[in-house]
């Protein structure tokens, strides 16, 4: 699997996501299969440019922007960008973080 299939797989699933769409959904606006779909997104398949086309119709951005993917980030990197927010966090700031966590995590 190339890791240009792979991120660009992540980014549609990403915004899809976003607009509150499900799988089925885009795949029925863009007159795929939702399997064909999940290949895509799990960066198994490449979409055509057609299809391209019409995932960024769907999801109502340029085609370009599919592939802006360089905020996605490894756990490495958001590991530490994690704990330089806590370091950097006002007093109020870290109370409400740890009810947060402590809500999620338990």
């Amino acid at each position: 699997m190339s890791r240009l299939k792979e991120l660009l797989g992540k980014r549609i699933k990403e915004l899809r996501i976003a607009k509150n769409m499900t799988q089925e959904q885009l795949a029925e606006i863009i007159d795929i299969g939702a399997a064909s779909l999940s290949k895509i997104e799990i960066g198994m398949n490449y979409p055509t440019d057609d299809n391209l086309e019409k995932i960024a119709q769907a999801l109502e951005v340029e085609p370009y922007q599919l592939y802006l993917f360089n905020h996605q980030k490894n756990i490495s990197e958001l590991r530490n960008d994690v704990m330089l927010m806590i370091k950097n966090a006002n007093n109020d700031a870290i109370k409400t973080l740890y009810k947060t966590l402590k809500y999620f995590l338990h």
